[in-house]
């Protein structure tokens, strides 16, 4: 039941949780399409009227829904979206809390709106409900509202309901944050490739050898003829962003950055940024030293070619120091790719990336190289390999020995010990060789210093606490009292409390390891080690759910004599032997004895597969 508890806090601690109480969940954002019911016939009996056909940046506009006869609804949600466009933008404001509900689409914009339910009564129909709608803070083109209304849980219109269209009487339609899309121009689709690779520009493409479209990932680099500029060229398999960056170091901070930038328009953009730490890349206004820039998406391929100043320009604030001189210093270079996300003041930002690669070495760019992709230090891959064999695999086989299967193979031993009792002990010491050896071992790379960020901060304090943990239970086992002692239950409470505290706080841990950008593990590594956690979950579930019928199964007088029966003895009272002329009587085996053998098998042989999964990222970082 422990991992229950783990399920929850990692759920409650690392994913945003849809809200529900307005009925209408944001994975329906996109299409708002209902759940359930079927969509009702043409010209719905509803309208979207607006208090104003014009609007200027910030300003607030009264929106309502209603019937145009004597129809009534129940549900609804509405949204502001450019015109020819699915994105929503601006912010809801519910004027009556009984019956709206503001909708969060993108995390924290409240960018749509929707019905909601008192507590404990069923939703009132209603003929007419208004709403205010805040415009962003930045002109983002033509807008209209768009309605979908549920009268019956059985009849809707999706999309149905719209408003006039309501302009902005100085905006261009599209995003116009960076005035780049005006110089831009479309290149062949054959521009970008790694013919001259090594010998008349620079290479660097992921997977190592590859020619587009087979690419995940490809930036060039030359000097022009001037020796002013770097052409760049990069290009990579997304229909968001491909990006290069420059750092002084293989950690994603203090570095400089290059946006190669999709519009959900189909506009594609520059965008010249920085990062002041272990934040997001911060764009600068002005694209200091980018400069002819092309641009092109085909066939899933997003590419960007730019000149960008050797020598520092006149990059000013906070960026200064971001924007490196590429004639005096070589630099680390990192591309990455992944979705971008439409803000609720109409820009469009990137999100963190979905993969990402940086080089073995510091690149020169105004000379030309092939640069290798840098894989994980061998000693990172011994630390989490070692960490993840202890307390995804080791520990769980321990625990589940200890937990549910000791009154098992009652008439063996293994070196004079009961089965259960030498396994729990073997693996339960291999945990904390393992976990010590991993905590030093990433100690000595780091050079004995600690680290910096909040994520970082937050995992290596949790495994200093969780190996703590871990190396206190043996020598709290050295102090065990003998079954009979009257002290015996105070040691089984802390020895299960300290190895259950561990156990959560190094799946916490293992999680917050998996997102480090660092080591660039895919997103599929979390999808196994949250497999991992379900099955885990599962397997103490059905064990313990075993365990009860078999107890509620047996009478009273049996249950006491029952071997498992409180304290399962670790060692056999006698020895039998081929003198002994009075030997221990044969004990049968416990009720679900074969069940439970044929689960443990499974089990195992799951566990191991995830291990093995998780072992394979590990090594091919």
């Amino acid at each position: 039941m422990l991992l229950l508890v783990t399920m929850v806090m990692l759920v409650l601690s690392t994913q945003e949780v849809d809200g529900y109480s307005t009925f209408v969940p944001t994975s329906q954002c996109s299409s708002m399409v209902p759940g359930h019911g079927t969509a009702g016939p043409s010209n719905p009996p509803y309208e979207l009227l607006v208090d104003k056909q014009t609007y200027n940046t910030g300003e607030q506009i009264t929106v309502t829904l209603q019937s145009t006869g004597l129809d009534t609804f129940k549900g609804f949600f509405i949204q502001a979206r450019l015109v020819g466009q699915d994105q929503p933008v601006g912010t809801f404001t519910t004027i009556n809390v009984n019956t709206t509900e503001t909708v969060d689409c993108t995390p924290g914009t409240q960018n749509a709106i929707g019905h909601t339910k008192i507590t404990g009564s069923t939703i009132e129909e209603k003929t007419a409900v208004s709403v205010f709608w805040t415009a962003p803070s930045v002109a983002v083109g033509d807008i209209q509202f768009i309605a979908t209304v549920v009268k019956e849980y059985s009849t809707y219109w999706v999309n149905a309901v719209a408003s006039p269209i309501i302009t902005h009487p100085t905006a261009t339609q599209g995003p116009t944050n960076v005035p780049m899309a005006t110089e831009a121009t479309t290149p062949s689709s054959s521009t970008i490739t790694t013919e001259g690779c090594g010998v008349t520009k620079g290479c660097y493409g992921v997977p190592d050898g590859c020619s587009p479209p087979n690419c995940d990932y490809l930036s060039t680099w030359v000097t022009d003829a001037t020796g002013e500029n770097v052409i760049i060229e990069i290009t990579g398999k997304t229909d968001g962003y491909v990006a290069i960056g420059f750092s002084h170091d293989i950690v994603m901070a203090d570095d400089d950055i290059y946006e190669c930038m999709r519009h959900p328009d189909g506009n594609i953009e520059v965008f010249s940024s920085y990062s002041t730490g272990h934040t997001k890349p911060t764009r600068e206004a002005t694209n200091s030293g980018v400069s002819n820039v092309e641009v092109a998406f085909s066939n899933g391929l997003l590419s960007c070619r730019f000149h960008r100043a050797v020598r520092q320009t006149a990059r000013a604030g906070a960026g200064a120091d971001q924007y490196f001189d590429l004639g005096n210093s070589s630099y680390h270079i990192f591309l990455a790719v992944g979705p971008t996300q439409l803000q609720s003041d109409g820009s469009v930002q990137i999100s963190r990336h979905i993969s990402r690669a940086y080089s073995d070495q510091p690149v020169d760019v105004t000379s030309i190289s092939l640069v290798a992709t840098a894989s994980a230090p061998l000693i990172v891959k011994l630390h989490a390999g070692l960490m993840m064999s202890a307390w995804m695999f080791t520990v769980s086989i321990g625990a589940v020995l200890a937990r549910f299967y000791k009154p098992m193979w009652p008439n063996s031993t293994w070196c004079g010990v009961k089965i259960w009792f030498a396994v729990h002990r073997a693996v339960m010491t291999l945990t904390v060789l393992m976990a010590v050896a991993a905590f030093v071992l990433i100690f000595v790379f780091k050079e004995w210093t600690f680290v910096t960020g909040l994520n970082n901060t937050i995992h290596a304090v949790m495994g200093i606490i969780v190996t703590s943990l871990g190396v206190i239970q043996p020598f709290m086992a050295l102090c065990r009292p003998g079954p009979d002692a009257p002290n015996r239950v105070v040691f089984n409470w802390f020895h299960w409390g300290f190895g259950t505290v561990a156990r959560i706080m190094a799946i916490i841990v293992m999680f917050l390891g998996l997102g480090f950008p660092f080591l660039g593990l895919p997103a599929a590594a979390t999808y196994v080690m949250a497999a991992w956690v379900v099955w885990q979950a599962l397997s103490e579930v059905i064990l313990e759910q075993v365990t009860n019928l078999k107890c509620c199964g047996q009478n009273k007088e049996n249950a006491k004599a029952s071997p498992d029966h409180d304290e399962i003895e670790m060692e056999n009272k006698k020895g039998a032997s081929a003198n002994d002329l009075d030997p221990e009587p044969k004990t049968s085996n416990p009720p679900g004895s074969a069940f439970k053998s044929a689960f443990l098998a499974i089990y195992l042989l799951i566990l191991t597969g995830f291990a093995a999964a998780m072992f394979t990222f590990i090594a091919l970082l």
